[in-house]
């Protein structure tokens, strides 16, 4: 009997990521669920050999709390990772090794660590974390006599090094600014880090620094200052030159790219990356001289190894088919390994590893509650445009049909620099697989804004959401009908976050859609300005801020608010009740608006939740309504 497909198989799902490749050929890797039964996370880290056919994975922690981020030793001799476990919620570093026994803890007190990593040599891990509460801290929440004015108190991340034997870790950057990443010199002598002036998420957009900083002395010397999403700090092989990833123009919503500066000093220089492709991260793996670039073109993505004289890249790894996000490499007297988190268009993420060039071989199997599962077939989609552009995006058609036309819902993706690729289509987020499941045949359009094709792509999302980006999901609609995919009489729409926008603002253009749903959406542009987390990068997808005077305001006209008027289409909004991204207050003031003029809504708050849905009820809760709404309107 094949398996059904249920809201509990897709929210219990074991999900393989932040895979670990030891000097020894040893995979370290992280597997739970993308849920919360009760207050906090669960998962377990696993360890597996990329070399030996016959052997099976094993459980290298307990699981019972949230273990995560395992990174081995240079060596291959020890496994560090960080685990809420001594107390839910606050993620300490805690050492093993790698032949198992007792986890050792290397940090303590009441702040997580945020990011760590080990030295060159391996004597030693350089770590990030806020600092503990003080006495007038703790006062001030004993007597609730705490006020919080703006900037007095924030929670900086400290740059902090441990020794691997344990001991009192020693902080090496204080005062009023906030370590946003690091990374090691080749010599371990010195760490060089990004620094913002402040820990507000909304500062990745502003000025910065990267500092070089004397592991030894904690002495400080500026590289270079800059504006902009700084990340993936990374020293070539001698020490000379840093890399790292930015947007092409140091504004929000472009292509990312790689960009280096003398590690003497001196002002960043982009090298490659932002033309045609995005380049998301970067690293100089174990034993490598060169530097590995993660590579999206299209709807594929690849490793690559980069050229500083020329920018050119080098093609290691490129899936024939699925989508990789987790990889890791080493070098080894002159031979590459790769272990990958590879998830396929019928089947989600399992480790796949083997030496290159050559195939990669399945080492997991983690997935066999799916190995009876009718998957909808998945196919590459293209259209173009109404301006000439080609497009692409995902087709899911419901199992065993391959001949429409049928009910088709259009799942727009969250971001707008997000994008659809050819893995697996299955989470409470992403609704392929379960709708194609119920009978429909699923679009996922990749319209202007999101990554893989560049700078001028990207960026055309600027000032303009619902702009060109709406006409290319409108285009790949017109496309799916005139091939016989698509029932024009029955359509849907619906998406998370920018997908949650997009639906909105489907429903107050046209009539052609039969429901939609909105998933955390934004649906005014100048209150995203002034009240998200990220208010630098929402302001540029508006257009305009409230302050920027009387109006009238390019953001008005981008808001679905702005034209609720217009809504006859039922439309279902989901939304958690903490979200910080995209304040409730988008919801609920849409809600208001449809009531008022007596459109067909329902509006759903998840309690406790923040952008994404993490409580397990609740991911059950919202895959049934996904599937009754469109059910009720649609089929």
């Amino acid at each position: 009997m094949p398996t059904d497909l249920t809201p509990e198989l897709i929210v219990d799902l074991p999900h393989v990521g932040d895979i670990q490749l030891s000097a020894h050929g040893m995979v370290a890797y992280v597997l739970g669920p993308w849920c919360k039964r009760e207050e906090h996370f669960q998962s377990a880290i696993w360890v597996v050999p990329a070399d030996s056919p016959e052997a099976e994975p094993r459980q290298f922690t307990t699981g019972e709390a949230n273990d995560r981020s395992p990174r081995w030793s240079p060596d291959g001799g020890y496994l560090a990772f960080l685990s809420d476990r001594k107390d839910r919620g606050t993620s300490h570093l805690l050492l093993m090794r790698a032949t198992g026994g007792e986890a050792v803890p290397l940090t303590h007190g009441k702040k997580s660590v945020a990011a760590f990593a080990w030295s060159p040599d391996g004597t030693c891990l350089a770590f990030t974390s806020s600092d503990d509460p003080d006495e007038e801290d703790e006062r001030r929440e004993r007597e609730r006599d705490d006020p919080q004015v703006f900037g007095e108190r924030w929670p900086h991340a400290r740059l902090r090094v441990v020794d691997r034997t344990g001991g009192e870790p020693r902080t090496l950057i204080q005062g009023s600014c906030h370590v946003a990443s690091f990374c090691w010199s080749p010599d371990g002598r010195t760490l060089a880090c990004v620094i913002r002036p402040t820990p507000e998420l909304d500062a990745c957009w502003g000025d910065g620094r990267i500092v070089a900083v004397g592991v030894e002395d904690g002495t400080e010397r500026v590289i270079c200052d800059f504006t902009g999403d700084v990340d993936n700090l990374t020293y070539d092989a001698d020490g000379s030159r840093i890399y790292c990833t930015r947007a092409v123009d140091g504004r929000p919503q472009t292509s990312s790219a790689v960009w280096r500066v003398s590690a003497a000093g001196g002002e960043l220089e982009h090298i490659a990356g932002g033309e045609t492709s995005c380049i998301l991260g970067l690293s100089r793996p174990t034993g490598a001289e060169r530097i590995l670039c993660y590579v999206t073109a299209g709807l594929g993505s690849q490793l690559a190894w980069l050229d500083p004289s020329d920018g050119s890249l080098e093609t290691v790894y490129a899936p024939e088919r699925g989508a990789f996000h987790d990889a890791s490499l080493v070098v080894r007297d002159g031979q590459a390994r790769l272990a990958v988190a590879l998830s396929l268009p019928d089947c989600p993420a399992e480790v796949f590893a083997g030496d290159l060039p050559g195939e990669l071989r399945r080492r997991t199997e983690h997935h066999v509650a799916l190995a009876d599962l009718a998957w909808g077939r998945q196919e590459d989609f293209h259209w173009t445009a109404p301006d000439g552009w080609p497009m692409d995006g995902i087709l899911i058609r419901p199992p065993g049909s391959d001949h429409g036309p049928f009910p088709m819902v259009i799942e727009v993706h969250g971001g707008p620099y997000g994008r659809w690729e050819r893995g697996c289509a299955l989470s409470w987020g992403d609704w392929g697989q379960w709708l194609a499941a119920d009978g429909y045949a699923v679009l996922k359009p990749n319209p202007r804004g999101g990554y893989g094709h560049g700078a001028t792509f990207a960026a055309a999302a600027r000032a303009d959401v619902g702009g060109a980006d709406w006409c290319e999901v409108l285009a790949a609609v017109d496309a799916a009908v005139e091939r016989g995919i698509a029932d024009p009489s029955r359509l849907g729409i619906g998406g998370w976050s920018q997908g949650g926008f997009m639906t909105a603002w489907a429903v107050t253009q046209t009539d052609r859609f039969k429901a939609g749903i909105a998933g955390a959406g934004p649906t005014e542009w100048g209150w995203m300005a002034a009240t998200s987390d990220m208010g630098t990068f929402e302001a540029e997808l508006g257009g305009s801020r409230p302050w920027d005077g009387p109006g009238p305001y390019r953001h008005s006209e981008l808001s679905p608010l702005s034209f609720a008027r217009h809504v006859t289409t039922p439309l279902l909004i989901l939304h958690g009740e903490k979200d910080e991204r995209v304040p409730l207050s988008q919801a609920t003031s849409f809600h208001r608006a449809l009531r008022e003029i007596g459109a067909p809504v329902e509006m759903v708050i998840y309690p406790r939740e923040p952008h994404g849905i993490n409580e397990r009820n609740h991911q059950l809760d919202l895959l049934r309504r996904v599937r009754a709404w469109y059910g009720r309107y649609v089929k």
